[in-house]
């Protein structure tokens, strides 16, 4: 009898546990837009002056040429890839004029280690999926690869930067593609293999005392699925039309 108490509380430790894990899987939401629309940091990878830095250059793009170009940091994109969390967040957030649909959104998820330039309609031909990808070679990857993602984020985003302001008649400066500083790795989350562990031998010992009860009310909870949303731009534009155009990587 006392094995079947301790029993009883790993299984539902181990279920809270799972339930918890599933949620924040399920429930990842676009984050609504806080502040200028240029720069949402909320993986807070940026220092106080490399946000104003984007940031004025952001209100510099859209005061010239009515362009916006934003930038998205978030933790983790949850179940959806990173191109429809990019898609997504660029309806979302309005990116671009109404008019024009000139809007260019980069986003970085950490956690899936994914980085992605979302272009809108109007700069798809300034901007197609070849030249977005080699942007990405170039600016974001080598910084992303020695866990510099501040940098990364700078230096695509002025990369960008360059190609809008192009795309109007405003030529920037020739620039260097990125080269960064070596550094440290850092370590990951909680590793999947063992999270199918725990879920194995919740499973085993859940039918071996229980019946199964607990792995039937789990699966029942996971059915029900999260909701997703997110507010609108508070600075955008009112475009935010894009067919899917730009280029993904991972590092």
């Amino acid at each position: 009898m006392k094995a079947k108490r301790v029993f009883s509380f790993i299984l539902v430790f181990f279920t809270f546990f799972l339930c918890a894990a599933t949620a924040l899987a399920e429930d990842v939401q676009i984050p609504a837009p806080v502040g200028d629309i240029y720069v949402q940091d909320f993986a807070a990878v940026l220092t106080e002056t490399e946000r104003a830095e984007l940031i004025n250059l952001g209100r510099s793009i859209e005061d010239q040429t009515t362009a916006q170009v934003a930038v998205l940091t978030v933790e983790t994109i949850g179940d959806r890839t990173i191109e429809e969390f990019a898609n997504e967040a660029f309806r979302q957030y309005g990116i671009g004029s109404k008019k024009e649909d000139n809007g260019v959104l980069l986003v970085l998820s950490m956690k899936e280690r994914k980085v992605r330039i979302e272009v809108g309609y109007g700069l798809e031909g300034r901007i197609p999926d070849g030249k977005a990808g080699r942007i990405l070679d170039e600016y974001a990857i080598p910084y992303l690869k020695n866990q510099q993602p501040n940098n990364a984020v700078v230096e695509t985003y002025k990369a960008i930067a360059k190609e809008v302001l192009a795309e109007y008649g405003i030529e920037g400066g020739e620039k260097t593609a990125a080269k960064p500083a070596v550094s440290k790795d850092k370590g990951a989350g909680i590793p999947s293999w063992l999270i199918i562990l725990i879920v194995v031998v919740v499973v085993i010992l859940d039918f071996m005392f229980f019946g199964g009860t607990l792995t039937y009310l789990l699966i029942s909870i996971i059915s029900r699925g999260g909701g997703r949303g997110g507010g609108g731009g508070s600075s955008g534009g009112g475009g935010g039309s894009s067919s899917g155009g730009g280029a993904s990587r991972g590092w």
